[in-house]
């Protein structure tokens, strides 16, 4: 099983959103649920890399093609929302959160 965690910004280190995304992530992969993170360069370092993994969470994080104040568009997630038994989105009101929602629902009627 895979469940796909999307989130407008991580950094696992600090409290709320992120935090919680981190621990929830990290308890899944400890039972065995692989649990991804799926975020983007919104708000942190743009010197992070890429790809990490933090203890035994794989993250990915993806630039940002242009922000509508904190909104922050990362086109590149719609190549990523692939794979994927369940999708947790954390937030609201973000582009990741959107996609999670939307993508999936719009490529399927595509493929039809």
């Amino acid at each position: 099983m895979k469940v796909l965690r999307t989130i407008e910004t991580f950094f696992p280190y600090i409290c709320g959103p992120a935090n919680q995304a981190f621990q929830i992530s990290s308890r899944l992969e400890a039972v065995g649920v692989h649990s991804p993170v799926l975020t983007s360069f919104c708000d942190v370092d743009p010197a992070l890399p890429f790809r990490e993994t933090i203890g035994n969470v794989a993250v990915t994080r993806l630039p940002i093609q242009f922000r509508l104040m904190r909104y922050c568009v990362t086109l590149g997630f719609w190549n990523q929302i692939k794979d994927f038994d369940i999708l947790h989105s954390h937030n609201y009101r973000n582009f990741q959160t959107d996609s999670g929602f939307f993508f999936p629902r719009l490529r399927k009627n595509l493929s039809s």
